[in-house]
């Protein structure tokens, strides 16, 4: 999807659930409109924009799979930290390999009727971020 494109669609829903910082890889010198609610910064690689978040707690989002991510935690099960960065892959990068950190980061998997792991991270975005909301009113 064309960046400008997909910069909509992440733009918005951190917006309507209240998220004001937005790291993305690669560098594409993307603009939205609405900078002063959702800061969007841009990284070369997927490492670099790890190592800005410091020490905070990874999430990874990412589909169940028997060859890479075995014993993913369902989103229904799952009990969001606090504060946390929520890392989304591609269809082309699967970012918890080399970047795991054992016993201090997680793996989350949506669970889905066919769980085949085909919705896009804008899709899991959303479902992740409505969880995190109906779990804290509980």
């Amino acid at each position: 999807m064309a960046p400008v494109m997909e910069a909509h669609q992440w733009n918005l829903a951190l917006r309507d659930y209240g998220v004001s910082s937005w790291c993305m890889t690669p560098v594409s010198g993307v603009m939205h409109l609405e900078e002063s609610r959702v800061k969007l910064t841009e990284f070369h690689s997927y490492d670099d924009l790890l190592e800005s978040c410091g020490d905070l707690h990874r999430v990874f989002i990412e589909p169940r799979t028997a060859h890479q991510n075995p014993t993913t935690t369902w989103l229904h099960e799952f009990e969001h930290p606090d504060d946390c960065v929520y890392c989304f892959g591609s269809a082309h990068l699967n970012p918890t390999l080399g970047r795991f950190r054992p016993f201090v980061d997680d793996v989350v998997s949506i669970k889905s009727v066919l769980d085949d792991g085909v919705p896009w991270a804008t899709q899991c975005l959303m479902v992740v971020l409505y969880d995190r909301l109906v779990k804290s009113w509980q």
